[in-house]
């Protein structure tokens, strides 16, 4: 169960004054990212994503069903009434209303974001929903502000950690199930080209510093694919929009 999330759709700042560093873990973000050691990273991200609310609450919202991505997350968490799920990087609150259908009145979604200005716009539609069973905590999801939960849904997000390893394993710690999506570079040549395009333009909002963003954006969703190999004894895989997303899904049993 959630520890401390605010109820009834409020929210309530948890690390606003955190970078995100110090994170344990086995040393697996990929080649010594220099990311790890960044005191300013999280602040960056943080940035960058509260400039872009608006436009990506509107990008989002009219992906949203673009190869069934996002419905196959949900799916794949296996959720039940009453569970209570939390999703990492919830931003503006794209996946609220799917998780909330999964678990029901009775149930409970934690949604966590570093960005002030995303979770404003998920509060507008908790609150135009008159949702109580939904809260939004402002917290770094390399440090859940939670303790346990039935599932942990993450979508688009372990890009952006300079050790996805050591997050997605706390993840696994901390959940019954674990559902990762990440753009991989395994889809067409076309797919991959496009891919590739869009990674360039948005270097800064993923935070990867490097000549080759396209590599570390492998890099980083390796590493996180590699935690849940790790940490959850039951795993499936699957691969959407020509192979460039893939959903990883963990469980206890």
């Amino acid at each position: 169960m959630a520890e401390d999330a605010a109820g009834g759709g409020g929210r309530r700042p948890v690390s606003r004054d955190g970078d995100g560093g110090g994170s344990a873990g086995d040393g697996s973000a990929a080649g010594g990212d220099p990311a790890a050691s960044d005191p300013g990273r999280l602040r960056r991200i943080r940035r960058s994503y509260d400039t872009w609310a608006r436009a990506y609450d509107w990008f989002a919202r009219a992906t949203a069903s673009v190869g069934g991505v996002r419905a196959a997350c949900v799916r794949a968490l296996d959720l039940d009434s009453g569970d209570t799920v939390v999703e990492f990087g919830c931003g503006p609150g794209v996946n609220l209303p799917a998780l909330r259908d999964a678990v029901g009145p009775s149930g409970r979604v934690v949604g966590v974001d570093v960005s002030a200005r995303m979770l404003d716009r998920a509060a507008g539609l908790v609150e135009r929903r008159g949702w109580g069973n939904v809260s939004l905590v402002e917290a770094d999801a390399e440090r859940p502000p939670v303790a346990a939960a039935d599932g942990v849904l993450a979508t688009f997000v372990t890009s952006l950690f300079a050790d996805p390893y050591a997050v997605v394993r706390r993840w696994c710690d901390l959940a019954d199930a674990v559902v990762v999506a990440a753009f991989v570079p395994e889809g067409n040549r076309a797919a991959n080209a496009a891919l590739r395009a869009f990674v360039a333009l948005n270097g800064r909002l993923f935070d990867a510093r490097t000549d080759d963003p396209l590599g570390r954006l492998a890099e980083r969703t390796a590493a996180a694919r590699r935690a849940l190999d790790d940490g959850a004894p039951v795993r499936e895989r699957d691969r959407r929009v020509f192979g460039t997303i893939v959903v990883e899904a963990g469980r206890d049993g």
